[in-house]
């Protein structure tokens, strides 16, 4: 394959499913599509790093979470704690029942935020295989950010100040459409933050595609199967 023909996704869920932004390593004919499922998303993009977890321990504690979040200090919350995979076969309406179970066996409680993406985990680990993470790679926004503002982490993206850090590092880093993308988001299931995760994302498929890719933790750790568990960055 000739690199330079190579193109590159960064995948977030939202309230309408997945948005997701491709771009050449470049950046030139990027693009950004709500998918409303993960089967929507296409095989477009040869390399593709999304903010889900991949691969779900027996009892929610993943080293690569844990090395991000001290990567990430002091705002290493950011990192939510994954639910245990016994977790995945509550339906979706039972969070107390689930988080009572997961505190009964040992494992802490699983916290309501990671509960409300839990469809989206599912979804990933109905589809993925080990054979799958040669191209799709789990990511994290935060630490793409990171990265692009000199290993420090940026203000929440809650916050303006925090936006608009995003905002510039993305539009310096060569998304010079970022503006036009942000005025055109309502109505399409996703927030500014959403498409703001998703552009910094493909930056950390790019530098997996060039091989400058920074991978958490070290080794590799797997779940019971076999999906590799680490954080790209």
């Amino acid at each position: 394959m000739v690199q330079r023909m190579m193109r590159v996704a960064g995948v977030d869920g939202c309230r309408g499913g997945w948005i997701v932004v491709e771009a050449a390593l470049n950046l030139n004919a990027a693009t950004w599509k709500i998918a409303p499922n993960w089967n929507g998303i296409g095989a477009v993009a040869q390399i593709v790093a999304v903010d889900m977890p991949i691969g779900i321990s027996s009892n929610g504690v993943r080293q690569c979470e844990v090395e991000a979040r001290a990567a990430l200090s002091p705002c290493g919350s950011r990192v939510f704690k994954t639910l245990p995979r016994g977790a995945l076969h509550f339906a979706q309406t039972e969070w107390t029942v689930a988080n009572q179970w997961s505190k009964a066996q040992g494992f802490g409680g699983i916290s309501k935020q990671i509960w409300n993406i839990r469809p989206r985990i599912l979804e990933i680990d109905d589809v993925l295989t080990a054979a799958d993470q040669d191209r799709v790679f789990e990511a994290h926004p935060e630490l793409a950010f990171a990265r692009l503002n000199g290993g420090k982490p940026l203000a929440s993206k809650h916050l303006a100040e925090g936006r608009s850090l995003r905002t510039r590092l993305l539009r310096a880093a060569g998304f010079g459409m970022i503006d036009n993308w942000l005025g055109n988001l309502r109505g399409s299931g996703a927030k500014a933050d959403d498409l703001l995760d998703a552009c910094a994302l493909v930056l950390t498929a790019r530098h997996i595609a060039r091989g400058t890719g920074r991978c958490l933790p070290a080794g590799i750790e797997r779940d019971a199967r076999g999906l590799g568990m680490s954080i790209s960055y």
